[in-house]
């Protein structure tokens, strides 16, 4: 089956089979049908790369259902499209995810790569992972304390314990947040763009007016996958120590650098899409793909382009970037099959 219309890169890869999930009932039968036979999970398909034949069989996380208590206990299934999880979370009164509006995919794929926007990531928010256990056949809660989450990372894109791309250990069924009511929200508004939108403001804004600035910020940066393909960012903002940034900054004082958590008290995240942008890269094509022209950190498929066209790129970036700065950037997609 071509997955051209299961990935946002719209790249015609092919795979064995394809099924729905869209029950956690209907999870034990799947397990059984499949046994020991490569499976891959799949959600919207917005954030990875798909370069070869996938030989195993795709399910699509499609689990849905969405609540909330009087105390701000939202829970959702795994198939619930994002960002309209985001925004009826804050029709039903609740703040807390606003600044990750519009980002796109399911729900759960969101902790995945811990998705983060404009300040806030998504291991702020949530409580609980539930998941089915495809090696003890049963479902697991899992505290947030227990996904390993960190920048863009969690353990289910960790192989050593989620397993291979054809063998994964844990599809996610459900995740539980804890938000907050509106009227005792305190919004985040201290990265750059935000700062800018709310600058005439001499009151905080409320989480709708960020989640409405959000969304007009990233309409104004990022290409909409529904008009041509991409993945958003393409590489992970890199963090490098705190001296190596002091001399990059003498160098280039419009270097971005980002505020990053205590544990990296060491380091500083710098702008990926600065680097490349200096490295010539903006706009540049290469047959059917290319870097979007209005943002630097985003590859695109023009239509007709394949996987292994995009990671060319992708390895043309890097070298670039590590020849000019002597800085390696990771990628965010996941490339699928791996290797």
């Amino acid at each position: 089956m071509n997955l051209a219309q299961h990935n946002t890169l719209r790249l015609p890869a092919r795979a064995d089979r394809v099924m729905q999930v869209d029950s956690v009932e209907a999870l034990p039968k799947i397990t059984a049908a499949l046994g020991q036979a490569p499976r891959c999970i799949l959600g919207a398909g917005s954030n990875v790369v798909l370069h070869a034949p996938l030989a195993a069989t795709v399910l699509l996380s499609r689990i849905m259902g969405r609540s909330i208590t009087k105390d701000g206990r939202l829970t959702a299934g795994a198939g619930e499209d994002w960002h309209e999880l985001v925004m009826w979370s804050l029709d039903q009164g609740f703040a807390g995810l606003e600044n990750l509006a519009l980002i796109p995919g399911t729900t759960g794929a969101a902790p995945v790569q811990n998705i983060g926007a404009y300040g806030v990531e998504l291991c702020d928010r949530i409580t609980t992972v539930t998941a089915w256990d495809f090696q003890d056949k049963k479902l697991v809660r899992l505290d947030a304390s227990d996904c390993g989450f960190s920048y863009r990372h969690s353990i289910f894109r960790d192989p050593a314990i989620q397993g291979p791309w054809n063998q994964p250990r844990y599809l996610i069924t459900e995740i539980e947040f804890q938000l907050c009511p509106l009227a005792n929200a305190q919004v985040e508004i201290n990265y750059a763009d935000l700062k800018t939108a709310f600058a005439h403001r001499s009151l905080p804004p409320s989480a709708q007016e960020v989640a409405d600035a959000v969304i007009a910020i990233r309409r104004r940066k990022l290409p909409d996958p529904k008009d041509i393909g991409n993945v958003g960012s393409f590489f992970k903002n890199p963090m490098v120590s705190q001296l190596q940034a002091k001399h990059l900054s003498l160098l280039h004082p419009d270097l971005p650098q980002y505020p990053v958590d205590a544990s990296h008290h060491d380091q500083c995240k710098i702008s990926a899409a600065w680097l490349i942008e200096r490295c010539g890269f903006k706009g540049a094509r290469r047959g059917d793909v290319g870097v979007h022209e209005g943002h630097a950190l985003v590859l695109v498929n023009h239509g007709g382009g394949t996987g292994r066209e995009i990671l060319a790129l992708a390895h043309e970036i890097q070298q670039a970037v590590v020849a000019k700065f002597g800085i390696f950037l990771e990628p965010e997609p996941i490339f699928l099959p791996q290797h």
